[in-house]
């Protein structure tokens, strides 16, 4: 007999309400996350949905699980333009109706005694690539020494979604400037040592840009 776990119509139901699920939180917000809805919109009896996720918080998380992060993923020297052109596709994302939507949801999942109550893994992913470029830097002579990852993340991050989700408005490169010199001090680039590099786990290369959340 065919477990839930290994049943291929289970998974291929599973997939099918995630893919709904994620659709409708890109289009109208977490507010259109109920299991009637992501049934409709998936094709699937809300039994169905019920037998995966007992409440609308729990497929929330695993959507937002599963969402893919392409920001800060392979760091280039010098740091300092990478990282403007990395807050600069981050701002105009944010700027998108669809991208604002995931963002709330995700601070609505991760605040104290929200669904998630835990960082979430984009959150870790986040610190841990900025760590690793800031140390990229400091080897190349760009920076005196890495800032802690965490706070400069708060610093280059928020700034974007407080201009974007808040006030509405967009973001300009004079404020991308400001928050970037306020996470470090900051030597001119040694060209001999400006080089792409990976970070831990990524292929050398450029970074991919995900539009799909937003056209979706």
């Amino acid at each position: 007999m065919t477990s839930p776990a290994t049943d291929p119509r289970a998974a291929r139901s599973r997939e099918a309400i995630l893919a709904a699920a994620f659709d409708l939180l890109a289009r109208e917000g977490p507010g259109a996350i109920t299991q009637r809805r992501v049934a409709q919109q998936a094709g699937v009896g809300r039994a169905t949905v019920y037998r995966h996720w007992a409440a609308p918080e729990d497929l929330l998380r695993d959507v937002l699980f599963s969402a893919e992060l392409p920001f800060f993923a392979t760091p280039a020297l010098p740091l300092r333009p990478w990282l403007h052109a990395e807050l600069r596709q981050l701002a105009d994302e944010l700027a998108l109706p669809a991208v604002a939507s995931l963002a709330i949801a995700l601070m609505e999942q991760t605040r104290p005694g929200g669904a998630g109550a835990r960082p979430h893994r984009h959150i870790t992913a986040i610190t841990e690539r900025l760590a690793a470029a800031f140390t990229l830097a400091v080897d190349a002579g760009e920076l005196d020494k890495a800032p802690d990852a965490a706070l400069a993340a708060a610093h280059l991050i928020g700034p974007l979604v407080y201009r974007t989700t808040l006030q509405a408005a967009a973001v300009p490169d004079r404020l991308l400037a400001e928050v970037i010199d306020g996470v470090a001090h900051w030597q001119p680039p040694d060209p001999a040592r400006s080089r792409p590099a990976s970070a831990p786990g990524q292929p050398a290369g450029g970074n991919q840009e995900t539009k799909a959340v937003a056209q979706a």
